[in-house]
């Protein structure tokens, strides 16, 4: 049965369109989790069978890639070497998740760490791309010297160096372009290491002129300014390239802390609306100190973009189940537990765990998945009414159909608008005007609106002219479709 697009477009209109479901529950994977299709096959079975919604995957660990840069496009330089933590180098960890976890309705953002550059180890030091390539980048203290690797998890690049930031806005904007499957992009270490650090040389002159030319600002407001600037520049880089990626980031829960010794003023980020999620690092193993820094942040009335990280490691590497008596501090699972329903009754916009590693030892995870992820709890939840949701009313839909299709910024690729009634799976098909069926994609989207990418190509790998083209959209087993006419402008292809 066709649907015309005027009923489908009326339709659209009327109804109210959600944005974010009852509870987001992610995992942090490291790289060392992820460096086998076997090990990620585990991860993404576990995800499934615990109702988990998201996956924080590691590709960037310290200046390197558990992908492949410049894997298609080549718009944005990515000289980072292969992770050490990989043996097979001809296995790209980051393409095989997105395969397989997509498939199982798991959305997946890439993790990468922006300002720590190396490893503490020497051995791996030596051999690091920032520190044999951009050593002078590396950050000074106000004594004018140079950090040390043991001082702070790894060498620090310096967030006051021009050429800093763009590298590693180059670096974010490659995996974003090259991987259009991703779900989202989330940054750690998007700080300073301590308020010691940030005095180089370079960054202290840029300070001075700003004073002359804009007056009075403190030491702190600059190293903020330059923090703040960078995730300003990539929420902005990241939308044009692919305006469907979700940018969050991983911030510490005590806000004041945060600003002060570390520059991260993640409250302005989204008050500003350069971030879209911010997963707090809640992992104090005090539960009062917990409860204080949550109750703080229910004050800044931003809940719905707020999820709450959990610890999820014991500290001595051991197991994380209440027989363990070496744990530390006495911390197990009966205290994540807790502080998941803690999290819930205060309607946070979910819970993540970090890690999946740490929770894996000694059988902790099927654990804590029997307390607090069981199928009926988990069905109990996402009954609930969204976190917030979006109307829009026809005067602000105007004159939008539901379908429409731009060039991207870089002229490299097609970036398609979608209204999709309902979430589930569904499939877009380009037809040429004899019927031909040109080019078909199937993905998991949610309701309301929507962006996909796609690179101007045929299932024949052919490039599509420009002209009049019409999409054939419908979901999964289903008996009708929309049918949508479009038309395209030539793109570049390279």
């Amino acid at each position: 049965m066709k649907i015309p697009l005027r009923c489908l477009f009326i339709a659209l209109m009327l109804m109210g369109i959600s944005s974010i479901t009852a509870e987001i529950r992610a995992l942090w994977v490291t790289p060392w989790g992820i460096t086998t299709p076997e090990a990620i096959d585990e991860v993404i079975s576990d995800a499934v069978t615990s109702g988990q919604t998201d996956l924080l995957v590691e590709v960037r660990y310290r200046s390197d890639a558990l992908y492949t840069p410049n894997l298609h496009f080549k718009d944005y330089p990515n000289n980072e070497p292969r992770s050490h933590v990989l043996k097979d180098d001809s296995f790209d960890p980051l393409a095989y998740v997105l395969e397989n976890a997509k498939a199982k309705h798991l959305r997946v953002h890439a993790w990468v760490v922006v300002f720590n550059a190396t490893p503490t180890l020497p051995s791996l030091v030596e051999d690091n791309y920032i520190y044999k390539n951009h050593y002078d980048w590396i950050t000074y203290d106000a004594k004018q010297r140079r950090m040390n690797s043991s001082e702070a998890f790894g060498y620090f690049v310096d967030p006051g160096i021009p050429a800093v930031q763009d590298y590693v806005l180059d670096v974010l904007s490659d995996l974003v372009q090259n991987y259009p499957e991703l779900d989202g992009l989330h940054l750690d270490y998007i700080r300073y290491p301590s308020s010691a650090w940030g005095y180089h040389p370079i960054s202290q002159q840029r300070y001075e002129n700003h004073r002359v030319q804009y007056g009075p600002l403190s030491w702190n407001e600059w190293r903020t300014l330059q923090i703040t600037g960078f995730v300003e520049r990539c929420y902005h880089r990241v939308k044009e390239i692919n305006p469907r990626i979700l940018l969050s980031a991983a911030v510490f829960s005590d806000y004041k802390a945060a600003v002060r010794y570390y520059a991260q003023d993640w409250k302005d980020w989204l008050d500003k609306g350069i971030i879209d999620c911010i997963y707090l690092m809640a992992y104090s193993t005090k539960y009062a100190t917990f409860v204080e820094q949550l109750s703080e942040l229910k004050e800044f009335e931003e809940d719905e973009r707020i999820v709450v990280g959990l610890r999820a490691w014991d500290q001595n590497n051991g197991s994380l189940l209440p027989s363990n008596r070496r744990a530390y501090h006495g911390y197990t699972i009966l205290d994540i537990a807790r502080r998941i329903s803690y999290v819930r009754e205060q309607e946070f916009a979910g819970i993540a765990l970090f890690n999946h590693g740490g929770l894996k030892q000694g059988n902790a995870w099927d654990e804590l998945m029997q307390m607090s992820y069981t199928p009926e709890l988990l069905l109990e939840i996402d009954s609930r009414d969204p976190q917030f949701s979006i109307d829009i009313s026809p005067e602000e839909l105007g004159d939008k159909f539901a379908a429409d299709i731009k060039i991207s910024p870089n002229g490299r690729q097609y970036i398609l608008g979608l209204l999709i009634p309902h979430e589930g799976i569904w499939t877009w098909e380009l037809w040429d005007t004899s019927d031909q069926l040109l080019f078909s994609c199937s993905r998991h989207y949610p309701k309301g609106r929507v962006s996909d990418v796609w690179n101007g190509k045929t299932q024949a790998d052919t490039c599509v002219e420009a002209g009049k083209y019409v999409i054939r959209m419908y979901p999964e087993n289903s008996n009708y479709k929309y049918y949508i006419p479009i038309e395209l402008r030539g793109i570049n292809q390279r």
